[in-house]
């Protein structure tokens, strides 16, 4: 039997494990994070952010989310993200997991694919 206390986590801990989702997503180490924070947050506090062991306010997560390049929305706990239609959704998801690089290359082969379906159109 489980128990609720065994599979329950706070909105925190939710948080700081999408933190951790996109931040090895992104490449960073958790000093890399701090780095791009400006000073506002050291490696430490981001490890804590992380583990659920701190709560942080609105304008630190809307920074962390702005350095890891993903919408504030994808780092909330799902009750209270706002959902659009899932192909969307998940195009978005998959996009912000991206590189700079590979981002660029995606947006240059949807460029091309447009391209392509405006020319069948016009035939």
């Amino acid at each position: 039997m489980t128990l609720l206390a065994d599979t329950w986590k706070s909105d925190q801990e939710i948080i700081g494990k999408k933190i951790q989702e996109a931040r090895k997503a992104a490449h960073m180490t958790q000093e890399q994070l701090s780095e791009e924070m400006g000073g506002t947050c050291t490696n430490k506090v981001i490890s804590r952010y992380e583990k659920g062991k701190v709560e942080m306010g609105v304008q630190t997560l809307i920074d962390i989310a702005e350095n890891l390049q993903v919408p504030v929305d994808t780092l909330m706990p799902e009750r209270v993200q706002v959902h659009t239609e899932p192909k969307d959704d998940e195009m978005s998801r998959l996009f912000s997991g991206l590189n700079e690089k590979n981002k660029e290359m995606l947006l240059n082969m949807a460029r091309m694919m447009a391209e392509n379906e405006a020319l069948k159109i016009a035939i």
